[in-house]
């Protein structure tokens, strides 16, 4: 049993924009992830927090650690500031 899903909170790197260029970039986000064997699952905006945005990948710890350092994730990452990140179990 080990870490699989990571939920990452922070402030995002655009203001308002349109939901095209927000769909785009994140799709672009998703497809730097799958180079590093990463998923994303789903994001949105949080509740509850002082970040304003909230997103959650899949995938084994040392693939999440080996996106830390990399360009092409740290340009396509949403979160510009005040990045935080919970990890979470999932048995079996």
């Amino acid at each position: 049993m080990g870490f699989k899903y990571y939920i990452v909170y922070g402030n995002p790197k655009w203001t308002q924009g349109s939901t095209e260029e927000s769909q785009k970039a994140m799709d672009n986000f998703a497809e730097v992830l799958k180079k590093y064997n990463m998923k994303l699952m789903l994001y949105g905006g949080s509740f509850g927090t002082t970040e304003g945005f909230v997103y959650v990948m899949k995938g084994k710890m040392e693939d999440y650690q080996s996106l830390m350092g990399k360009p092409d994730f740290m340009e396509a990452n949403p979160i510009g500031s005040g990045q935080r990140t919970n990890m979470v179990f999932r048995p079996g």
